[in-house]
C-alpha cells in the first residue's frame, strides 16, 4: 500500500484509530466510467476516493441521469452505509480515473459498533454530503447552465491533483443532466473567455479566477479544503 494518504476522512483520524482502521482498507485503481454499484442494489464496499473522483448518479426510467453529488478526497462512498444496510437510490460511477481505497460493508459496519472516532468522522462527512445534494438541488432550479456549469469545474479540479482532467463534453453533459449541445455552447464560451481550454477529451482549467466570476454561488457554499498526507 502507498505510505501515503490523502483521504481526508482518514488522514483526519487520531493515530490509534487510523491503525486500527487501515489494516481492513484494500487499494484499488478504478477506471474512468466504471461502474462500482447500482440503484436499488446494497454496497458491497465502502470507497474512500485518494486520486479518482466519484458521481453519485440519479438515474430516470428514461435512462437519462443527473449528478447529485461528486466525491473525491474529502468523502467516502456509499454514504448510504452509515445509515443503514438498504439498498441505495443511487447510482455510483467513476468520473476521473485515480486511485482509491475500499472496505468491505461488513467490516465497515463492524468498525461503526465501536461509536469512537472513526463514527464521529464518518458523521461529520455525512453532513457535508447531505449539504452539497441539497445545494445542487436547489442550484439546478435557480441557476443558468453557464453558471451551474463553472461551478461544477472548479469542484473537479479541487479534486485533482493535476489542472488538465480527462473528461468527455458528453460525461459532463451527464454529470450535470443537460444536453451535449448546451455543454459546448458554454464550454465555447467559457474558452473564448480564456478560462479553459479544451482538446480531444482533455479539460484544462486555466484561470480560475474568471472561471469563479462565471460560478453560482453554490462554488463557494461546496468547495473543499486543501489536500493534507498522512504518512503511515
Amino acid at each position: 500500500m502507498n505510505e501515503m494518504l490523502t483521504n481526508k476522512i482518514l488522514t483526519g483520524l487520531h493515530q490509534a484509530e487510523f491503525r486500527r482502521f487501515i489494516p481492513l482498507l484494500q487499494p484499488v485503481s478504478l477506471s474512468a466510467g466504471e461502474r462500482l454499484s447500482e440503484a436499488g442494489e446494497t454496497a458491497r464496499f465502502i470507497y474512500f476516493p485518494e486520486s479518482c473522483v466519484l458521481s453519485c448518479q440519479a438515474d430516470m426510467q428514461d435512462g437519462r441521469s443527473a449528478e447529485v453529488a461528486m466525491i473525491g478526497f474529502e468523502g467516502m462512498a456509499d454514504i448510504t452505509a452509515l445509515v443503514g444496510s438498504g439498498p441505495s437510490a443511487h447510482s455510483l460511477s467513476v468520473s476521473v480515473a485515480g486511485s482509491a481505497l475500499r472496505v468491505s460493508a461488513d467490516d465497515f459496519k463492524r468498525e461503526l459498533m465501536r461509536g469512537d472516532g472513526v463514527q464521529q468522522s464518518l458523521l461529520d462527512y455525512a453532513s457535508e454530503y447531505i449539504t452539497q445534494i441539497s445545494q445542487r438541488a436547489a442550484c439546478a432550479v435557480f441557476h443558468m447552465v453557464e453558471q451551474r456549469g463553472a461551478s461544477w469545474r472548479l469542484l473537479l479540479a479541487d479534486r485533482m491533483e493535476d489542472d488538465v482532467i480527462h473528461i468527455t463534453q458528453e460525461q459532463i453533459a451527464e454529470h450535470l443532466g443537460v444536453r451535449r449541445a448546451g455543454v459546448t455552447v458554454v464550454a465555447g464560451a467559457m474558452q473564448a473567455a480564456g478560462a479553459i481550454s479544451y482538446r480531444r477529451g482533455n479539460l484544462r482549467v486555466n484561470d480560475r479566477r474568471i472561471l469563479k466570476t462565471i460560478a453560482c454561488e453554490c462554488y463557494d457554499v461546496l468547495s473543499v479544503g486543501p489536500r493534507q498526507t498522512t504518512y503511515m
